[in-house]
């Protein structure tokens, strides 16, 4: 007989899954500007699950533009505690509408600028990648943030170069708590892009690393918006001493985006230009996932649960510019930008 892992007392579960419930959004409007396709492709990994994107398309082009100007607008969200943007949200109707709009104007200010100095700290070149994972793990993962990793990353005493986003997600079916650990990776070439995200996973899943993680959701719980027997409960599945702690699941979801010329042959094909689109991009999949399985089996994760979460669009220097344009990231210098195959994250 199999024993079963316990789980904190009902009533503090009760209260965790209450507590994670409310934090939930319904980010369905997403799917007018980023959609998928469904398929059947596996790998040989099991535990790994492929999710395939794309922008969708207006009059046979793909809307890039308008994704950026979507997905923007959640980046207070994103970029900011919980806590910090309830309060601002419990203002509204108690004072003037143009007081109100002042108030997160200036919010969205703040967010904008921790991003960009989140990413001086990290050495990193402000892009959208982070953000559209974050949508996408809370949309379809129905997973909510837990800790807003860019509100940590610009204290240099403190050393958060991990996980781009934690979140987390309860399964009353089979008493788990699934917490997603964030990677994403933006670079022209596909097969450079699976390489470092296939080390970066490696790395993000050491030891000494998950532990600094927990650590950091521990210490900053305060900010997430739980309940105080929800944070006992979730607590209790951190705590290598605890009765949850056994149920608690390591996930990693994942972006990868990558330059696809299929767009280019799909706004020159006489059929409808999206549905070609779909076809060559399902069929990149198709190829792709071999070369996925095989890299996580080189690093020694062929049991590891993963959500990779397939992207491909006309040019992943067009999205980071599009996006550093709405932010107000200042490009590189001409002369100076980073060559296409160093362009990571």
């Amino acid at each position: 007989m199999t024993d079963t892992p316990a789980v904190p007392a009902a009533p503090l579960i009760g209260a965790l899954e209450d507590a994670l419930a409310s934090l939930q959004r319904d980010l369905s409007k997403l799917s007018a500007r980023l959609k998928g396709v469904d398929h059947t492709v596996e790998t040989e990994c099991k535990a790994l699950t492929l999710r395939l994107h794309y922008p969708a398309f207006r009059q046979r082009k793909p809307m890039v533009s308008e994704l950026v100007d979507t997905v923007s607008t959640y980046i207070v969200n994103f970029c900011l505690p919980r806590q910090q943007v309830a309060e601002l949200n419990e203002r509204y109707g108690k004072v003037s509408a143009e007081e109100f709009t002042e108030m997160f104007e200036v919010l969205r200010q703040e967010a904008f600028d921790l991003f960009k100095r989140a990413h001086v700290a990290t050495n990193r070149n402000g892009e959208a990648g982070e953000l559209i994972l974050y949508l996408l793990t809370e949309w379809l993962l129905e997973a909510p943030q837990i800790v807003a990793k860019m509100s940590l990353k610009t204290n240099t005493e403190m050393p958060v170069h991990g996980a781009d986003g934690v979140h987390v997600r309860y399964c009353a079916v089979t008493g788990r708590l699934y917490i997603y650990w964030g990677e994403s990776k933006l670079y022209g070439d596909l097969d450079q892009a699976l390489k470092e995200a296939a080390k970066s996973i490696a790395e993000s899943l050491d030891d000494k690393k998950i532990k600094h993680e927990i650590t950091l959701v521990k210490r900053h719980l305060d900010l997430s918006g739980l309940t105080p027997d929800a944070k006992k409960a979730m607590l209790d599945f951190l705590d290598p001493y605890g009765s949850g702690y056994a149920n608690r699941h390591d996930v990693i979801s994942c972006l990868v985006a990558f330059d696809f010329d299929a767009f280019a042959a799909a706004l020159a094909c006489e059929m409808d230009a999206e549905e070609e689109f779909r076809r060559l991009a399902l069929a990149k999949l198709e190829e792709t996932a071999p070369k996925i399985a095989k890299a996580l089996k080189a690093k020694g994760m062929e049991h590891q649960e993963v959500e990779m979460f397939i992207m491909p669009v006309p040019s992943v220097a067009t999205l980071r510019n599009l996006f550093q344009d709405k932010i107000g990231w200042k490009h590189p210098a001409i002369g100076k930008a980073p060559k296409k195959s160093a362009g990571k994250k």
